[in-house]
């Protein structure tokens, strides 16, 4: 016979619906208005289609992320989200510092070969006259 379902165990809201809706749609604040967050959740939506406000929109949905992935982050009701799988959050928090330090990374090398190519020094050859 089939084990019958603890409702009351599933009531809340699920862990990995909000873990991928901040991944997919973070900025906009999608994990916010999931957990009943309606408040915060415009003011991020806002930010974001207002644009020069996105940055930091998307810093505060990679701090929430990172809450949601180690298990911080509750429900507007105060209630912790349900069915957390600590390895794809440890996954989740690895791949967004490797984002993190790719960005920088490509920051530095654009900038180092802007510089270069300002100097003179580039890879390629002078243009004769």
């Amino acid at each position: 016979m089939a084990e019958e379902l603890d409702t009351q165990q599933l009531a809340g809201k699920n862990w990995m619906a909000t873990m991928m809706s901040c991944w997919a749609l973070g900025s906009l604040g999608a994990h916010r208005f999931y957990t009943g967050k309606t408040t915060s959740a415009w003011i991020m939506f806002v930010m974001t289609i207002i644009g020069f406000l996105a940055p930091i929109s998307c810093i505060w949905a990679l701090i929430d992320g990172f809450m949601i992935a180690l298990g911080k982050f509750k429900a507007a009701d105060g209630e912790e989200l349900y069915e957390r799988i600590d390895w794809v959050g440890y996954i989740y928090i690895a791949i967004m510092i490797l984002s993190i330090l790719a960005g920088i990374g490509f920051v530095f090398l654009m900038g180092a070969a802007m510089a270069a190519a300002i100097a003179g020094t580039g890879a390629m050859p002078p243009v004769a006259p």
